[in-house]
């Protein structure tokens, strides 16, 4: 009996121990060219669930000669292997408002920032030892300028 029992228990570690090796990393920390940032930008991202799907994202980007915040959502659709993802996502950036096509102001003391509406659709792949890439079709919807194409690419690790 105790042969059986002892048996049992090293199986259930053993079980236990496959298991927290393949635990589902939900954070993310990036770099990112173009993109949510709409210039050059750090990020910060959460997934919501226990497994890929709903995800938070925030970070800071530089756009011309300010800084800017970077904010929104972001869906990861598994494509069958759980290391490459559809990205689908809907974010808001608060750039510089003269990198986004306004004219240099007359006025002194007019708000040097102006929100753009970016989405995004494209591809994910993660590495089983946690690095994180990604290419993006981002355009960029501001109330000055509009560009139709503007890709992104993004480098980060998941832990």
């Amino acid at each position: 009996m105790r042969k059986t029992t002892l048996f049992a228990i090293l199986i259930l570690m053993a079980t236990q121990v496959k298991a927290q090796q393949q635990s589902f990393k939900k954070s993310t920390a990036y770099f990112e060219v173009g993109g949510n940032g709409v210039g050059f930008s750090v990020g910060y991202e959460r997934q919501l669930g226990k497994k890929t799907g709903l995800g938070l994202h925030t970070g800071i980007s530089l756009s011309g000669n300010k800084p800017g915040l970077v904010a929104g959502a972001k869906y990861l659709t598994d494509l069958g292997n759980h290391k490459s993802f559809l990205e689908t996502g809907l974010g808001i950036t608060l750039a510089d408002r003269e990198y986004l096509g306004a004219k240099q102001d007359t006025q002194t003391g007019q708000n040097p920032y102006t929100p753009a509406l970016i989405p995004s659709v494209g591809y994910r792949h993660h590495t089983k030892y946690g690095l994180m890439w990604r290419i993006n079709y981002t355009p960029v919807i501001s109330r000055y300028n509009s560009l139709a194409f503007y890709p992104g690419i993004s480098v980060g690790w998941r832990f």
